[in-house]
């Protein structure tokens, strides 16, 4: 069948497939254009002097010359002032044709320059960074976590961090202005695209990055829907950089999952991935901070590169036969805490006479790794004292939990896992519901051996306060609102805690009696700390801080995460501050570090620092905490003061 279509028609539509090919395709026709009127009115021009010789254009050469002129300026035709009329018209019309494409040209070269930075100004151009970090995705998060890999990258001389998320990148870029003041050696990148895209993946190099964390884009106040489908958004960018991987080794992938089954999924995935759960991990370090003063200050000194932190390390020569005991005292500005043996099993608080194989690595608590120093000769000689005979018992405690959120049904766990038989835990809530009586009642049939009890209640009237009767509990732990609005939670947080403290004071002016109850609250901003620390509490979990502190370790040091799982389980050794006394009779007295490392040894445990009661209210002195000081470091130690160790349990 002849076809309908004209040859104009058929010109036209190839044209527009041509010049719909990008800003190449313009280019060329431009310049084409260009070409085309130049050997057009070159010709015309030629047989215009055939027909009416021009006296003042010397040779062939000089027509060339003059139409080249004048189609690229203007001005150039006042050179045909002299000429006939026949090169004058043709100089006007070659002028014109110039004014056409030139600024054509120029405004095609000027939308490409625009267009260009804006693409920039979007983030869509390619990262040619080899061995640097990726954060896929924006939030809350993305400050703390940079923050602790510039501190982990002072040392070197260029590092590069490079964020993809679907936010625009000028929004990124001016947050981290603001909010981050010094970048030392560290090189920020942002670009705009798709976390789970595989091309958004290639154009940030992550197939040769150093690390990868991927962030959840859901929060707790989002709901359960919420909160899948913020895992499910994480298992997508998790599948992707597998598959951008193939056969090649991942670099160590850190990924924020809230639902146990998609954790289990990611695992299996590759053994370079590392799942961390918020609420699992807070709620474990709620519950150890309520039961020991003193321990969140020491946790937040070990999370992150601020600080003291957890290293591998094994000398060169081996160990040489020696044991725990005779290995703690070959390291000066380092304690080691345990080893890792040649299969990854973590042995945290050995016993003394422990015999490492020469291919386990300590794990070291240090300042930094320059400060590894592993010594031929024991570094310090302890003197040798008597322990004391008197043991603390595992007493029945009694807990009061103010809130209720996703983390409280993990807190309740963890705390019966820890407690005494017999030991109460209260719940106070401002409205009862029916799935609130419903994990109540599910919690009470799991763990009968302690009592489990709610009240409904408005801390907000006095005479509710009095009923409660706070002073009697051993520890009360305040649980923050779900809320998208961090400075309303605290200020919520803050507010309920000067009215507690206001009652105590209160307390204590009527009976003559200090409370010792012990207040633990969870903040979310962490320019809210000296506030909370006004209201009298002294242990608080500054909780976002916290978790991107120990994403950017882990994305470090995966095996780092390990360390914190058996920490933070009640199985095998924790973190406690025990009282001097249990160690030292005849208190106080001058003792050395390594006076305290050694008396800890003696009673299966491990000793990594001291914290003094007298500075616990002195944030310049680290409230009290003393870690890892040099062995022969001299403290007076009163009664009050406590030994910071690894153990197996409190007594």
């Amino acid at each position: 069948m002849k076809s309908k279509h004209t040859f104009s028609d058929k010109f036209r539509y190839h044209f527009d497939n041509f010049m719909s090919r990008g800003g190449g395709s313009v280019f060329a026709a431009l310049i084409t254009l260009f070409l085309i009127a130049f050997v057009f009115l070159s010709i015309l021009r030629l047989l215009g002097g055939l027909v009416a010789p021009d006296e003042s254009i010397q040779g062939n050469g000089e027509f060339f010359w003059r139409v080249f002129l004048q189609i690229s300026d203007a001005g150039a035709v006042a050179e045909d002032g002299e000429s006939n009329w026949f090169n004058k018209t043709t100089g006007i019309l070659t002028v014109f044709l110039g004014l056409v494409l030139f600024s054509s040209l120029v405004a095609f070269i000027t939308n490409q320059f625009d267009q260009k930075i804006q693409d920039l100004r979007k983030g869509k151009s390619d990262v040619l960074e080899s061995d640097h970090t990726i954060i896929l995705g924006f939030g809350v998060r993305v400050v703390e976590i940079i923050k602790e890999l510039i501190e982990a990258n002072s040392s070197e001389s260029r590092a590069v961090v490079v964020i993809l998320a679907e936010e625009d990148k000028e929004v990124m870029d001016d947050y981290l202005a603001e909010n981050l003041e010094e970048r030392k050696t560290t090189k920020i990148i942002t670009r705009s695209g798709t976390p789970s895209s595989l091309h958004s993946l290639r154009k940030v190099n992550a197939g040769e990055a150093k690390s990868v964390l991927v962030l959840n884009s859901s929060g707790e106040e989002d709901g359960k829907d919420g909160r899948n489908i913020g895992d499910a958004k994480v298992l997508k960018s998790l599948m992707a950089l597998v598959a951008l991987g193939h056969e090649k080794e991942l670099p160590p992938i850190v990924a924020e999952l809230y639902n146990e089954e998609n954790r289990l999924i990611a695992q299996e995935l590759s053994s370079s991935i590392q799942v961390m759960d918020e609420r699992n991990i807070l709620a474990k370090l709620l519950v150890q901070t309520s039961r020991t003063s003193g321990l969140a200050v020491v946790y937040s000194n070990l999370v992150g590169f601020e600080g003291d932190e957890i290293y591998f390390y094994k000398p060169s020569s081996g160990w040489k036969g020696l044991n725990y005991k005779e290995i703690a005292f070959r390291f000066n500005e380092s304690v080691p805490l345990g080893f890792r043996r040649e299969d990854g099993e973590i042995v945290l608080n050995p016993p003394s006479d422990y015999t490492p194989d020469d291919k386990e690595d300590a794990v070291l608590l240090a300042e930094d790794d320059s400060k590894i120093r592993y010594a031929e000769t024991a570094v310090a000689s302890p003197r040798d004292f008597q322990l004391p005979k008197k043991k603390r018992s595992n007493p029945v405690d009694k807990q009061l939990i103010v809130g209720w959120n996703s983390k409280s049904p993990l807190i309740v766990e963890e705390y019966a896992k820890f407690v005494s038989p017999g030991s109460t835990i209260d719940i106070l809530v401002k409205q009862i519901d029916e799935e609130f009586k419903g994990t109540v009642i599910r919690l009470k049939k799991k763990y009968p051996k302690i009592t489990l009890r709610s009240f409904q209640a408005d801390l907000s009237q006095e005479s509710v306060m009095k009923r409660l009767a706070p002073e009697s509990y051993d520890s009360v732990i305040f649980l923050a609102e779900e809320k998208e609005n961090i400075e309303e939670v605290d200020a919520q947080t803050i507010s309920l805690l000067l009215r507690f403290r206001q009652y105590f004071k209160r307390y204590a002016f009527k009976t003559g009696n200090q409370p010792s109850t012990q207040l633990i609250t969870e903040i979310m901003n962490s320019e809210n700390t000296e506030i909370v620390l006004e209201t009298g509490v002294k242990d608080f979990l500054i909780s976002n801080q916290f978790v991107s502190k120990m994403m950017a370790q882990v994305s470090q040091e995966p095996d780092v995460m390990r360390i914190y799982e058996n920490l933070f389980s009640p199985e095998g050794s924790e973190i406690y501050l025990k009282p001097a006394s249990l160690y030292f009779e005849h208190l106080p007295q001058t003792l050395s570090f390594a006076d305290c490392v050694s008396a800890a040894l003696k009673r299966g445990e491990t000793c990594f620092g001291i914290r003094i009661a007298s500075e616990e209210k002195d944030e310049e002195k680290g409230y009290g905490v003393h870690l890892i000081p040099l062995k022969d470091t001299a403290f007076s130690i009163h009664p009050e003061d406590s030994l910071i160790v690894l153990a197996e349990d409190q007594t």
